[in-house]
């Protein structure tokens, strides 16, 4: 596992048996404990992606994946946070330099949320904007230093991204009725006042989905933003999924004569393939994610399609475990129960949808043909 030099992987492990811990009271919760979100910050991770420049690593993709998917494992709400916030830093990296200065002048390792879609009001004023609104699914957002919010300027071609500090906003909670991953805190981020946004301190859309005009220097930053998007939110759901299989065989071993666990070695078999094989999946998709001087369309909608295809495996593994488990593994209280919940819920994000990814993928292959 490579992270930052001075990040050593025993702190990966130790916020991750952290997270363990915690797992089922930050269910509880609707957010991460602080002990939890702390550590997450000490892993490394959320430099992984943060330019040179600012002590950050600038780093491959594939070399985070084993950290991320370790804290999913541990605990999907703690993963997926992990997951938001050290793919932020890397969107982050679009700002202008005054921009990246504002966000990692003192410290590499800042915990930063956001949304893609646009929300609110930003009204065009002399050197940036007043923005203002409501913006929901805010995963991480009780413990983030700063935000990213998308919005579309009056008279503005689309949208763009504007850097807002903590100070700034308060939250809404409105997580606390989800069905799972109610340990990420994705409540409401609520701008009641205008706040001023300097130009130096947004990038557009535009920007992001095409990798071009970059003001940070490395590979990470060269790959559009459809084309790696997805692994981020996948993550989560992979190490949902291999918890949920550690928690099928750990239920069969001390319930030996519960015959709905030792009578389905199909379901187990098969569900261990479908995972193993969504790895190779989001392995292969980050692997080619790092290397953007060979990173055609084609390839880009590839890796988009096997986003998609891992979660769907995932998901079916999960399902067919949690329906094989029988009533006394996956009672309420259960640990299966609850990543049964986190995994469905995992694989409703848009980034893992099924139907946009085919349709690129099926253009660019077709195109390629004629």
């Amino acid at each position: 596992m490579t992270l930052l030099p001075s990040q050593p992987v025993l702190e990966v492990e130790a916020a991750a048996l952290s997270a363990a811990e915690h797992a089922a009271r930050t269910d509880q919760a609707g957010r991460l404990p602080d002990a939890v979100a702390e550590a997450l910050t000490g892993t490394g991770l959320l430099a992984h992606f943060v330019p040179r420049a600012f002590g950050g690593a600038a780093g491959r993709f594939d070399d985070c994946l084993p950290a991320l998917l370790r804290l999913a494992e541990a605990d999907p709400s703690t993963g997926w946070c992990a997951a938001v916030m050290t793919s932020m830093s890397r969107m982050a990296a679009y700002l202008p330099p005054a921009g990246q200065k504002a966000l990692w002048a003192h410290d590499p390792h800042v915990p930063i949320v956001g949304t893609l879609q646009p929300a609110g009001t930003a009204t065009p004023t002399r050197g940036g904007w007043l923005l203002s609104g409501r913006w929901s699914f805010c995963s991480g957002v009780h413990h983030a230093r700063w935000a990213l919010l998308s919005a579309v300027p009056e008279d503005a071609p689309g949208p763009r991204f504007m850097l807002v500090p903590r100070s700034a906003w308060t939250t809404e909670p409105t997580w606390s009725g989800a069905v799972g991953l109610r340990g990420t805190g994705s409540d409401t981020l609520v701008l009641d006042t205008e706040l001023f946004v300097p130009d130096d301190h947004s990038f557009t859309r535009e920007q992001l989905f095409t990798a071009r005009d970059l003001p940070a220097d490395g590979d990470c930053y060269r790959v559009p933003h459809e084309a790696i998007s997805g692994l981020f939110f996948a993550i989560p759901l992979l190490g949902a999924a291999r918890a949920a299989l550690n928690s099928w065989t750990a239920a069969a071993n001390r319930q030996p004569s519960a015959g709905s666990l030792r009578d389905s070695d199909a379901a187990l078999a098969t569900a261990s393939g479908k995972i193993d094989a969504a790895d190779l999946l989001l392995r292969r998709a980050a692997r080619t994610c790092d290397e953007p001087n060979a990173l055609t369309a084609l390839l880009a909608a590839r890796c988009r399609r096997d986003h998609a295809t891992a979660a769907g495996f995932l998901t079916e593994a999960v399902q067919a475990l949690f329906h094989s488990a029988g009533v006394r593994a996956t009672s309420g209280t259960g640990a299966l129960s609850r990543l049964w919940r986190d995994a469905s819920t995992a694989a409703l994000h848009p980034a893992l949808a099924v139907a946009p990814a085919a349709q690129e993928y099926a253009t660019s292959l077709l195109r390629r043909a004629k």
